[in-house]
Formats: C-alpha cells, structure tokens, sequence
C-alpha cells in the first residue's frame, strides 16, 4: 500500500449481525430497566407503607441502576458499536466517571441493605436505633462512591490511536486511560475495594443471619409473628439482588482481568479478538441487565411493591376516571341550576296572582326547616343570608304570614301582616 493513499475508517466496529443483535438486546434491557427502576423511585416517593429504612436503601440502589440505565449503558453500545469515540473529551471524562460511581453506589448499597437485614434480624433493639439513619447512610454511600470515581476524570481523556503503525495512515478516535498504572487502580479500586470487599462482609453478614434463624425456631419454624416473617422476606429478597449481582458482574471482571493481565506480544491471537470484539460486549450488557432484573425482584418478594405498582399502572385510569367524575358533577351542577331557576320562576307567577286580601283555597308554603337552611346556604342560587333574604309562608285560613330577613325567620316564623303591610317581599325574584 502507498503512502499517498488514504484508507478510510470503518464507522461501525461489528458486523451487521452482530450490530443488529446488540441493538436489540441493549434497547431491551434499557427499556426494562428504566420502567422498572422508575416504578422503584415514584412507588417508594409516593407510596406512605415503603418509608421503612430498607426501603430508603433499596430507593438508593433503584436512583444508582437508574443513572446505570440512563448514562451508562447508552455510552457502553455506542462503544461497542462504533469504531471511534463521538463524545469528546469531556464525554469521555464524564462516561467513566458516572460508570465508575454507580457501580460503586450500587455495591455499597447492597452492603448496607445487608448490614440492615443483619440488625434486624440479630439484633433488633440496636436496628432501632440503626433505623433512624438511613439518611445520612446513603449521603455517605454516594460520597464514597464519587471520591473513588474522581480518578476516572483525570485518568481518561480522548486520544488520537493510531492503528496502523509505523506510518500512521489511519488514526482513530478512543477513551481511553492514560494512566502508566491503570491495572493497578483497576485491581484496587473496581475489583477489591468495589467488590471482593463488599461480599466479603455480606458473606459474613448472611452466615450470621442464617446462623441467627436456625437456632430460634421461633424465626425459622415456628414464625407466627408478622414482622419476623417480614423481616426473613426481605432478608431472602436483598439476598436473591445481591445474587444477582454477582453473577452479573463476574464474568466482566473476570475477562477485564484477563485483558490486563495479557502480554502484549500475545495480543493478537483469535481468543483475544473474540474477546473484546463479542465477549466484552455481551458480559457488559450481562452486567447492566442486572440493574434491570432487580424492580422484578422485588415485586416477586415484596407485596407491598407489587401493590405499589398496581396503584401507579392504575393511576392515568384514576386520573381519567376522576376528571370524568368532576365532568359529570359539573353537568349535573348545572342541570340543577336550570331547574330551581323554573321552580323560582313557577312560585313567582303563583305568587303573584294571590291577592293579599282574599286568601284563595289552597295553600303556598315557602318554609325552611333547620336541614333546608343548610342546603339554600350552599345552593348558588339562593341568596345568602347575610344579604338579608326574604321568605314568606302563605296558607288560607290562617292569615298572611310571612318574615323579612332571615334573622327574623330564625327568631320567630311569622309576624303579623298588619306590622309589615309595606314590607317587600323579595326572594331572588320574587317582589
């Protein structure tokens, strides 16, 4: 090949066979991830039964695989699918930070989760006490967890790669470390202090718990109380998470620690391609699918979570439901109005053609029993009794009875027509 002549770069970095399959399974687990760990955060945000101190942990662990889902995992295939880098630095940067926080918050997370099923379990009069802390448990979780991934921001930055070595033809765009010690930092921070570490005190945490409940039958048996079988529940549902999690995430430390620890001069083997073309792609997915799996974890343990979610796909049904209701009301409101104005209407034009004087044969009563004060105070359409309403009782037989105000209906329930002869008689229309 000569110098003179350019070589193009590939954009896409797999085949299309394999383009197609990790769209599809990426765009799946984002999918799942995101509607699950949002159900998470609105069910225990919203939910006044999920406020508990596992609760506010297992909020923490839903918020970590949420940015999982959201940051992490659109970088992750664009990387695996495209021969360069096109974030930019700062990307970059940013990528390897988030990706290395959440991880990090998320493992911690279960740490603490599993200290709290221990107190719980083991020791219920310190778990009280613990139990008033969860706040400042997280606020501590996610400090440590950005500390640890502050290096990333130093360490990676966008570099020109040449792939063609010695002339230098063809140049790609990569994030990647530029730390002389990156295998180092990775062994320390990503795989003991972010992982051996961790389980090995949940380890320790779960033995002493099943330790706990095979020596009291009351807990294991014989669990006739409500918050032991509570607490054993929740106890088997972070175990299944932390499971989980581990099963995940092991495959991809594992080959990471395979591609350190590799030679270079023995780099260019078919494994070694197979590797990071096909295995890397697939146990990175393995990995963000465990954030994904956990909301479905927790429905299948927990019923409180599966009512929560019941309540939340009920909601825009509620909500249209109650907007129907307020229609209907609204329209029934106005139907009533339409009908006490002709009721009005009709007593006016009755009224109006008795004479004062010559009571007819029949009887008129306008009355307001104590339940019917009630009901003219609220009806719009009435007017209230601090505008002086007037009511009046016409009845033959017994004279021409009527009030002026409503205090004076209050006070007695007639006066004499010989007192009042010039009073008007008014009520919403009637004069």
């Amino acid at each position: 090949m000569n110098d003179d002549e350019e070589v193009e770069l590939d954009v896409i970095r797999q085949p299309l066979s394999l383009f197609i399959a990790y769209s599809l399974a990426y765009s799946a687990v984002f999918i799942l991830g995101f509607i699950g760990n949002l159900f998470v955060v609105l069910s225990i945000t919203l939910h006044p039964s999920l406020r508990t101190a596992t609760d506010h942990l297992i909020f923490s662990l839903a918020l970590a695989d949420l940015f999982i889902i959201l940051f992490c995992l659109p970088t992750t295939l664009l990387n695996n699918l495209l021969t360069e880098w096109q974030l930019g630095a700062i990307g970059c940067k940013l990528s390897t930070f988030l990706n290395s926080t959440t991880s990090c918050a998320s493992i911690f997370t279960l740490v603490a989760v599993t200290a709290d099923r221990y107190l719980a379990i083991c020791h219920t009069l310190k778990y009280d006490k613990y139990a008033t802390y969860p706040a400042y448990v997280i606020v501590l979780i996610w400090a440590v967890s950005a500390a640890l991934g502050i290096p990333n921001i130093i360490g990676y930055d966008e570099v020109l790669y040449d792939l063609m070595p010695p002339n230098g033809t063809l140049v790609a765009r990569l994030c990647v470390s530029t730390r002389d010690d990156d295998f180092w930092h990775f062994l320390t921070v990503n795989v003991i202090i972010a992982f051996i570490l961790p389980f090995l005190v949940i380890i320790v945490c779960y033995a002493l718990i099943f330790k706990t409940v095979v020596s009291h039958r009351s807990l294991a048996v014989d669990a006739r109380i409500r918050d032991e079988r509570v607490k054993l529940r929740v106890a088997q549902m972070m175990l299944t998470v932390i499971v989980n999690f581990l099963l995940c995430w092991s495959p991809l430390y594992a080959l990471y620690c395979y591609f350190f620890l590799t030679d270079p001069m023995q780099r260019d083997t078919w494994f070694f391609h197979f590797a990071s073309s096909v295995l890397r792609p697939a146990f990175q997915w393995l990995s963000l699918l465990s954030s994904s799996l956990n909301p479905l974890i927790y429905i299948a343990y927990s019923q409180k979570y599966r009512r929560a979610f019941h309540q939340l796909l009920l909601l825009p049904c509620q909500l249209r439901m109650e907007s129907f209701r307020q229609a209907t009301l609204r329209s029934s409101t106005s139907g009533n109005r339409e009908a006490t104005n002709t009721r009005i209407s009709n007593v006016s034009g009755n009224f109006q053609n008795n004479n004062r004087d010559n009571c007819q044969p029949k009887c008129f009563r306008w009355s307001l029993a104590r339940a019917d004060e009630a009901m003219i105070s609220r009806n719009p359409f009435v007017s209230q009794p601090p505008r002086q309403t007037h009511y009046v009782q016409h009845c033959p037989g017994t004279g021409h009875k009527f009030t002026t105000n409503y205090q004076a209906y209050k006070n007695s329930r007639s006066f004499d027509i010989s007192t009042l002869d010039d009073a008007p008689l008014t009520y919403k229309g009637l004069t």
